[in-house]
């Protein structure tokens, strides 16, 4: 398996804190690390999953080139997981819109449909001022009160999670590598 972790982050820092973190968690899997601005449709083309990782609630940078990521992932046929902004770009990609949408800290999020994910309630960490909105071509499959926190393609391996698996929900993580 060919894993490739995409950054966002407009700041190295940044990817200390949303980045690193994944990889860690992903020690003993062989994986890249690229930021966005060094993918070509021709890289990403040769792994089979990849994951967008998330970014500091500053950086909207992410926002302003979902064109980009359209041409980067045009009939992709691998595996992929959007992190937070990840969660955005993916659903950005197949229609959906970007809204305004601040939550910080611990939140409970329910299961609403069977997946490969996770199922159940789960006690998740959201850290984001946007939330994706208008998804016709995705199935939501966790909610908590305020905001869709899972969603799924509904035809393809495509995964988005509005909240951070690699500060709590491991699990997720390994799950979507099961995939």
């Amino acid at each position: 398996m060919k894993l490739l972790l995409i950054s966002t982050c407009q700041e190295k820092l940044s990817e200390r804190e949303f980045v690193h973190p994944i990889s860690k968690i992903l020690d003993s899997e062989q994986h890249q690390i690229l930021h966005y601005t060094e993918c070509t449709h021709d890289i990403i083309h040769t792994f089979d999953k990849i994951i967008i990782c998330g970014t500091s609630l500053k950086d909207n940078e992410y926002a302003e080139n979902i064109d980009i990521f359209k041409k980067l992932f045009d009939n992709f046929q691998g595996s992929l997981l959007g992190i937070c902004s990840g969660m955005h770009i993916v659903g950005s990609i197949f229609g959906g819109k970007l809204i305004q949408n601040l939550e910080i800290g611990m939140t409970l999020s329910e299961t609403l449909e069977e997946n490969e994910l996770c199922n159940g309630q789960l006690e998740v960490y959201n850290i984001h001022t946007k939330s994706i909105d208008e998804l016709p071509k995705f199935i939501i499959i966790a909610k908590n009160g305020n905001s869709t926190q899972i969603i799924k393609h509904k035809t393809k391996n495509i995964f988005g999670v509005s909240f951070h698996p690699e500060v709590r929900n491991e699990e997720i993580i390994f799950n979507f590598l099961k995939i």
